[in-house]
C-alpha cells in the first residue's frame, strides 16, 4: 500500500466540477460576478455597434476588467494569458477566450460607460450601509501614459521640422517643374504624407503653448511631463477620495502638473457622486490653497491641509 495520495496529472473527469464550487462562495471573483449582475449595463449595449460578427457581452467584458484591476492586473495581454490558466478569470469569462485586442477595444470604446459603474458601484456600497462621508480624504498619484518619452517634440523641433518640410515641398514643386517625379536621393516623394504632417505641427504648437510643456508626445498627445518622487514621468494625475470605511467615493484623472487647484473640485466629486456632503476633508500638503480652501469651507465643510512649510519642517524632524 502506498503512503502517498494518488496523483495523476492526466485524470480526466467525467463530470468537470463547478469552477464556482472549486474557488467558494466567498472569492473575490464570485462577488464581482455578483455585482456586475445587478449593475445597468445598457449604456454599453447602446454604444456597441450592431455591425459585423456577434461581439463578447459586456457583462463578460467588465467582469473580467473589474477583477483584473482588483487583481493589480492591468495589461491586456497579460488578462488574456490569464483567462486561460486562472480559475477567477476562467469563471468571469464563462470559458470564453476574448483576446488581448478585444479587451482592450472595450476599455478604449466605453470611457463614459465605465465611469457611469463607478457610480452604481458608489451607489450600491452607499445602499447597505458603506461609504460613509464624515471624514474624506483626498490625495493623488502621477500614473505613466502608454507612451515613449523618446517620441516627443519641443517646441523649437517642432518649428524646425516645419521648415524642413516646406523646403522639402519646395524642391519636389521644382523638381515636377522640370518633369523630373523623382526628388533627390532616388526616394519617391510623398507630398501628401508632408502637407499632412505639416497640418498637424500648428495643432501640436497651440497644445503646447495652452499646457505650458516644454515638449509635448506624439503617441499620446493629451499626457503630460509631471514631477513625481525620482522625477519626471509623461503621464496623467489621478485623484481618489476615500470614506471613513476606505471606500472609493470619487475620482478623477486630468493633466494639471499640481495639486493646488483640486481641493474644490475633488469635494464636489465626492459630494455628487454619493447625494450627500462630507463633514471634513482631509489633504496633504500639495492640496495647499487658501482659495481652494476657503470654497470649501464657505460650504459648511471643515478642512485640514497643512502647510507646505510646517509639513517640511515636521517631516525633516
Amino acid at each position: 500500500m502506498s503512503r502517498y495520495i494518488a496523483y495523476n496529472p492526466d485524470q480526466v473527469w467525467l463530470l468537470p466540477p463547478s469552477v464556482r464550487d472549486e474557488l467558494g462562495e466567498g472569492h473575490l471573483a464570485v462577488f464581482v460576478h455578483e455585482l456586475v449582475e445587478r449593475l445597468d449595463l445598457q449604456q454599453f449595449e447602446d454604444e456597441d455597434s450592431e455591425r459585423g460578427r456577434p461581439s463578447y457581452p459586456p457583462q463578460l467584458m467588465l467582469k473580467v476588467w473589474l477583477y483584473a484591476y482588483a487583481q493589480g492586473v492591468t495589461s491586456s495581454r497579460r488578462i488574456e494569458q490569464r483567462i486561460g490558466e486562472d480559475l477567477g478569470f476562467r469563471l468571469l469569462a464563462g470559458h470564453l477566450k476574448p483576446d488581448h485586442w478585444t479587451l482592450n477595444q472595450f476599455r478604449r470604446q466605453h470611457r463614459r460607460a465605465l465611469n457611469d459603474v463607478f457610480t452604481q458601484v458608489v451607489e450600491a456600497a452607499r445602499s447597505i450601509g458603506l461609504g460613509r462621508l464624515g471624514k474624506v480624504a483626498i490625495d493623488s498619484t502621477r500614473v505613466q501614459a502608454n507612451a515613449s518619452p523618446d517620441r516627443s517634440d519641443s517646441i523649437e523641433q517642432l518649428r524646425r521640422e516645419r521648415a524642413r518640410i516646406r523646403q522639402r515641398i519646395r524642391r519636389w514643386q521644382q523638381q515636377c517643374d522640370r518633369e523630373d517625379q523623382e526628388p533627390s536621393g532616388g526616394a519617391v516623394a510623398d507630398p501628401e504624407a508632408w502637407r499632412r504632417r505639416l497640418d498637424e505641427i500648428p495643432r501640436q504648437l497651440e497644445e503646447l503653448r495652452k499646457s505650458g510643456q516644454q515638449r509635448g508626445s506624439r503617441s499620446d498627445p493629451e499626457s503630460r511631463y509631471l514631477r513625481r518622487r525620482g522625477g519626471f514621468c509623461l503621464g496623467y494625475t489621478v485623484e481618489v477620495a476615500v470614506s471613513d470605511d476606505h471606500l472609493i467615493v470619487a475620482q478623477r484623472v486630468h493633466q494639471a502638473p499640481t495639486d493646488n487647484a483640486s481641493l474644490e473640485p475633488m469635494t464636489a466629486a465626492a459630494e455628487r457622486e454619493c447625494g450627500e456632503r462630507p463633514e471634513v476633508v482631509l489633504a496633504d500638503c500639495g492640496y495647499y490653497s487658501m482659495g481652494q480652501i476657503r470654497a470649501v469651507q464657505a460650504q459648511g465643510i471643515d478642512v485640514c491641509v497643512p502647510r507646505p512649510v510646517v509639513s517640511h519642517r515636521v517631516s525633516r524632524w
